[in-house]
């Protein structure tokens, strides 16, 4: 436990070394990954079942919340925390590789996952704001904590795909041009 601290605190302070020395370690990467993913989703879904009452309280549903409902909340976060977090390390590979980094995979999607850890303060003020139950408050801190964890994803995928500044830079504006442009048509 001590050494899962010590290594997430190097990450949270954008020490690109770090993500080396955990991928190479024996299975290490793939329980620091599986780990920050699945509490990623299990703050989110519990966000989310706690923000669901003002949603229902919105259309005039005042019942309580059946506890089955709840926990469907916490697995359906925990699923699309999951599949995000492959998706990503999909696109960003992708890219990455186009542009002339790393050809292997793994490496990418265990620092993402490794970099999951900087959104778990993001999640929370995600549920707020998509409940709409935070105002402006929680919107102005889900943007402060979406950028911090991007720059620590930044700072994985540089580490992990082997790229020089400038070419990461390009691969990340590439990234968000894509993401927002896919989240926009998706969502409407």
């Amino acid at each position: 436990m001590t050494s899962y601290l010590a290594h997430m605190g190097r990450v949270l302070s954008f020490d690109e070394a770090i993500y080396r020395e955990i991928i190479t370690r024996n299975k290490l990467s793939l329980w620091y990954t599986a780990l920050n993913v699945f509490i990623l989703g299990l703050i989110y879904g519990g966000s989310s079942a706690v923000f669901a009452r003002s949603i229902l309280e919105a259309h005039g549903i005042f019942d309580p919340l059946e506890t089955h409902v709840k926990i469907s909340l916490i697995l359906m976060g925990i699923s699309i925390t999951f599949l995000v977090h492959g998706a990503l390390a999909l696109f960003a590979w992708v890219f990455c590789r186009g542009i002339g980094g790393s050809t292997l995979f793994m490496p990418i999607y265990l620092a993402i996952g490794i970099a999951a850890i900087a959104f778990w303060p993001m999640a929370p003020a995600l549920s707020a704001v998509l409940s709409k139950a935070g105002g402006q408050g929680a919107f102005f801190f889900f943007l402060l904590a979406l950028g911090y964890g991007l720059i620590v994803v930044f700072h994985g995928l540089k580490s992990a795909s082997g790229l020089a500044l400038p070419r990461m830079l390009i691969v990340s504006v590439i990234l968000l041009i894509y993401i927002v442009s896919f989240m926009y048509l998706w969502v409407g």
